[in-house]
């Protein structure tokens, strides 16, 4: 059986693991509501659209409470698409340790009885540690069909929280920082002509902004308008 994958991307990632780096615009509660050390049981259900900062807010929650001296296990499903065992192992894992557990990308679970049951397991160890849930999805709990009714039940009470989508600035910020954080910077001339031609949704400018580095570097030049045109066409 394959080995669970652990939490480590702290080092791997820093800056999109960091809660601090995460630019919150009006989500702020949410933030903090993940910053704060909790004396009881806490579950947090957040969902957005793809792109919205889901995983980052999981992993940079995950990184605050490591930096507590805490034990965390963070189950990302996306990454065990079509290993149903591997997704296992890692929530078998999950439920032997950690005073914060992050289902990130619910969807794989539900739905799989099996799944199910080790999920609910981990929430009653977690409730008995006091310690704290965190899952992500696209959707509220209620979207989603589970095969356990106590674990349907569980996972709507959990407190929701829906990321909210960026003004125009704070996706600037967003870029500016993702840019800074691989080794170089984009110019507000770049940043205006891109937000005024290309699309609004962050998930989309992220996309762009992956395609811009990998041409950026095979071709050896800086980010600049004119190779933004020839890239992605704006």
């Amino acid at each position: 059986m394959p080995s669970p994958r652990q939490y480590t991307l702290a080092i791997e990632r820093p800056y999109e693991q960091s809660l601090d780096k995460f630019v919150s615009g009006v989500n702020n509660e949410l933030v903090q509501a993940l910053a704060h050390r909790q004396q009881a049981f806490a579950g947090h259900w957040i969902y957005g659209t793809q792109g919205s900062g889901r995983s980052h807010l999981l992993r940079g929650s995950c990184l605050a409470t490591q930096q507590r001296g805490q034990d965390v296990a963070y189950v990302g499903c996306s990454d065990y698409l079509g290993d149903v065992d591997g997704l296992r192992a890692a929530l078998q894992h999950a439920q032997q340790l950690g005073e914060t557990v992050a289902v990130d990308d619910i969807a794989a679970v539900a739905g799989n009885r099996a799944l199910e049951t080790l999920l609910m397991t981990v929430y009653q160890r977690l409730l008995s540690v006091q310690g704290r849930l965190l899952v992500s999805h696209t959707q509220p709990a209620q979207t989603l069909q589970f095969v356990l009714p106590d674990l349907a039940s569980r996972m709507r009470s959990l407190q929701h929280f829906q990321i909210q989508a960026l003004a125009d600035d704070e996706k600037v910020q967003v870029l500016r920082q993702r840019a800074q954080n691989r080794g170089y910077e984009l110019s507000q001339p770049v940043l205006d002509y891109w937000l005024s031609r290309g699309p609004r949704d962050l998930g989309a400018l992220l996309t762009d902004l992956e395609t811009l580095d990998k041409a950026s570097l095979a071709q050896h030049q800086k980010v600049t308008i004119p190779l933004l045109k020839q890239v992605l066409g704006y």
